[in-house]
């Protein structure tokens, strides 16, 4: 309805593509990118390619029924909650609405709700904590959106694939928008790194998914702190 305002959003997030070219993936900086963007509006190409490209290879995804299912289900949620992004991007999937969270958690394994409230979505989860206590951050849901992106990018892929996770480059494709500072999207998934339990990273630190079994630095922080409980019960229980 708004030919010219679409145009002018796209031409932003062009620009900003080309002036960070190296934070974003080489795609986004070439003139068939931006095409797709204005063929795309309101929603973000990245949403698409996540779904076709990840979500797709998944047994019961369903290629068309799912995604209008699910992209009915967050347009409706952001639009009543009068959601003011200048488009509709993977971090903008608000995964504390039961019906958004279990659309997508219905293709995958046992186990991956309560994963998503506490780790990626909604008012109990650590990154709703972390936007809470850093104002920059919670101006922008910067954690969340961090969050949401990781789980769209990440959680379809299988533990025997030799190259897992979603790219840095595609986390902030997923949520950076003109006018916002990468470098706090940066900070967010820095701090996110050091807290969830149930987040990985690749050696190079470059690519990142979840998983539905704890991290080794999530399983040895538990057991630390069993070793002086059990020190105390012998100790109480040892003869005078």
């Amino acid at each position: 309805k708004n030919p010219e305002g679409r145009d002018l959003v796209c031409t932003k997030f062009s620009q900003m593509y080309t002036e960070n070219s190296i934070d974003f993936p080489l795609e986004s900086r070439e003139v068939d990118y931006r095409e797709r963007m204005i063929a795309c509006y309101p929603i973000h190409p990245e949403i698409f390619d996540r779904l076709y490209e990840d979500w797709a290879t998944l047994d019961k995804f369903q290629r068309t029924r799912g995604v209008l299912r699910l992209m009915a289900a967050v347009i409706h949620e952001l639009w009543m909650g009068n959601d003011s992004s200048a488009m509709i991007m993977p971090g903008s999937i608000p995964m504390d609405v039961p019906i958004v969270r279990d659309e997508l958690t219905r293709y995958l394994p046992e186990g991956w709700n309560a994963i998503v409230d506490r780790e990626v979505d909604g008012k109990k989860s650590i990154p709703y904590e972390k936007d809470q206590n850093t104002p920059r951050y919670g101006r922008k849901l910067a954690a969340r959106r961090v969050a949401r992106t990781i789980m769209i990018g990440s959680a379809p892929t299988n533990r025997a694939q030799s190259v897992r996770g979603i790219e840095t480059s595609h986390i902030r494709l997923g949520v950076v928008q003109p006018g916002e500072s990468i470098a706090d999207f940066n900070d967010a998934l820095n701090t996110l790194q050091g807290s969830l339990a149930y987040l990985y990273t690749n050696p190079s630190g470059n690519r990142f998914w979840y998983d539905t079994r704890p991290t080794l630095r999530k399983t040895v922080e538990d057991r630390s702190t069993q070793v002086p409980l059990s020190h105390a019960r012998r100790q109480l229980m040892a003869p005078a």
